[in-house]
């Protein structure tokens, strides 16, 4: 028997650009913190550059109990595909595409999907339920966060104070600034150089 595919799909607006909001996805660590009422525990199990595996264990929407279960999420372009193999046996695909807008702004569209057997094909509306009440209570729970990461990101020339002993050492301050603003994780570069 074919699996049905149950699928939901949202999209929203930031006032920041999309790398901010890339940086929240893979900042796995906020989950107990920000979204506490839903996660209560996330480790990250390994990570490279575009790609992590965290064990994550989560409040099910609606229901009075908790799962865990590993994920794998990696980039694509401007794309985010993540695979979340829970202990009920449900895998979650979640694909998130970010775009650029004008004024430093951008969009998210967010798929969420399972296979699963069809008999499931009845459950579809309390699914898509479900996932708009997950996706707007974590999207309404991260924008301050984003807000803030930005407001931050844009005052970095000021908090950055470089080596002043010589005039030589200015532009090479100024080029690890550039450097920084560069990479995929321009945020924690702008943090570790205020240490």
């Amino acid at each position: 028997m074919k699996p049905y595919t149950l699928q939901a799909q949202f999209s929203a607006e930031m006032d920041c650009p999309k790398e901010i909001v890339m940086w929240n996805y893979y900042d796995h660590e906020h989950l107990v913190g920000t979204h506490f009422k839903l996660y209560n525990k996330a480790r990250v199990l390994a990570e490279r550059d575009n790609w992590s595996v965290v064990l994550r264990s989560k409040r099910m929407p609606l229901l009075p109990f908790y799962t865990s279960g590993i994920g794998f999420q990696y980039m694509d372009g401007n794309t985010m595909k993540s695979f979340h193999k829970d202990s009920i046996g449900f895998m979650l695909e979640m694909e998130a595409l970010f775009t650029d807008l004008p004024n430093d702004r951008c969009s998210v569209a967010v798929t969420y999907r399972i296979n699963t057997h069809p008999i499931f094909r009845v459950m579809e509306p309390v699914f898509k339920k479900l996932f708009k009440r997950w996706f707007w209570a974590t999207w309404e729970e991260d924008a301050p966060m984003r807000l803030r990461r930005w407001a931050f990101w844009q005052l970095r020339p000021l908090c950055f104070v470089p080596d002043i002993k010589s005039a030589s050492s200015i532009p090479r301050s100024l080029q690890i600034i550039k450097n920084a603003c560069s990479k995929k994780y321009a945020m924690h570069y702008a943090l570790v150089s205020l240490l």
